[in-house]
């Protein structure tokens, strides 16, 4: 049974079932993110993002050529290279025993969405349409939540430092 089916048999419109989507996907993808960082590599996981956007930004058009599969290869490199070296590079440790569980979840949640948002607005629209609806699209690079997306990892982080002093 299709879930936008199963919302209409409870009287509620499709576009529910297209919002209940998205937010499991995400959930589902937070999770697997949180899992596979690990709880004490998301901060650094997070400046990394920050960092390898940067660089991106930088980086000289003539290098990379005008296909912007290229732009997230070289996106994702960064970020990848970036992790790798991270005991080298930033020496960022977690004091005790680091975030609660629920902390922990809401992070990873804002550094998947923050991760899909960069790497969507490099991508053409026509690519990601095939695969996400016009208005989960629109979550991810609309100027307004592209910027949300980019300042809500450090507004919470903020908001945790705050809550433990």
């Amino acid at each position: 049974m299709q879930l936008d089916k199963l919302f209409q048999s409870f009287g509620l419109a499709s576009s529910v079932a297209e919002m209940v989507t998205l937010v499991l996907v995400l959930l589902v993808l937070s999770t697997i993110f949180w899992l596979l960082i690990g709880r004490f590599r998301l901060h650094n996981f997070l400046i990394n993002i920050y960092i390898s956007l940067a660089l991106l930004r930088v980086v000289p058009k003539d290098v990379m050529g005008f296909n912007p599969n290229s732009s997230v290869l070289v996106f994702l490199i960064f970020v990848v290279l970036l992790t790798l070296m991270n005991k080298y590079l930033f020496d960022i440790h977690q004091s005790g025993s680091g975030m609660a569980l629920w902390q922990v979840f809401l992070m990873s949640f804002f550094e998947v969405v923050l991760l899909l948002s960069v790497l969507f607005s490099f991508l053409p629209a026509k690519d990601i349409l095939k695969y996400v609806s016009k208005n989960s699209f629109s979550y991810f690079v609309d100027p307004w939540w592209a910027f949300a997306w980019m300042v809500l990892p450090l507004a919470f982080l903020v908001f945790v430092k705050k809550r433990e002093k």
